[in-house]
């Protein structure tokens, strides 16, 4: 591939296969010797998210307006950064729409507010030549049961255990996953959508696989063939 730097940005709502499928396309990445740097979510003291500072709504104007300038500046800092490294391709997983944006949903920004913020974020990543891969849920209740059948009922921040739980939790976020799909299909970036219903994890790793082949590989080099 060329030394132009790309960004793949993994995403989709919890549970969705974003960390899997970041550590699988970093491994196939550094097979075929292309200088890669995957930050997945769970780095500790990761670049692309604030610690020692805690918000419990975004209702609160002031509020929402730091949030957006000190994760702004995060954001522009990391890109600053992976221009100066030495690795071609960086991929980051979960931090920008499940992270920013979908939580920032969940916690009650302005409508507006939040557009602006989520375009702002996209801007600020385009020197990166950003690839999107999002995992979107056709059954955000059937998610929800399938990542607690598979990590237990409580992990994290969540707990689901009743029916009742199970439902809230889709609506609330079916709605937060609308809003970022609705700022996905109007970025004008390469991207690759697979909308999860069936679990066909062969099927998936098969097309990432393609679609990255495409904009990284050579011709004649598949990753896929590794």
């Amino acid at each position: 591939m060329s030394k132009q730097k790309r960004l793949i940005i993994i995403e989709g709502i919890p549970g969705s296969g974003k960390t899997t499928t970041a550590s699988s396309v970093f491994e196939r990445l550094i097979t075929r010797r292309i200088k890669t740097r995957c930050f997945l979510e769970q780095e500790e003291l990761h670049p692309l998210l604030l610690h020692g500072v805690n918000f419990n709504s975004f209702e609160n104007e002031e509020d929402a307006d730091l949030f957006i300038q000190l994760l702004s500046s995060r954001f522009f800092d990391f890109v600053q950064e992976q221009l100066n490294s030495p690795d071609e391709v960086i991929i980051i997983e979960s931090v920008l729409f499940q992270d920013a944006i979908n939580v920032s949903h969940l916690m009650g920004m302005n409508y507006v507010k939040l557009l602006d913020f989520s375009s702002r974020l996209l801007t600020i990543l385009e020197p990166l030549n950003p690839i999107l891969i999002y995992y979107y849920q056709m059954n955000v209740e059937k998610q929800w049961r399938f990542i607690c059948d598979v990590r237990g009922n409580e992990w994290g921040p969540v707990s689901l255990h009743t029916d009742e739980e199970f439902k809230q939790a889709a609506e609330v976020w079916g709605k937060s996953q609308s809003f970022v799909r609705t700022v996905i299909d109007q970025w004008e970036v390469p991207k690759l959508i697979i909308e999860n219903s069936e679990y066909l994890w062969s099927e998936y790793n098969h097309r990432i696989n393609e679609f990255l082949d495409n904009l990284l590989i050579p011709s004649g080099k598949s990753i896929s063939k590794i």
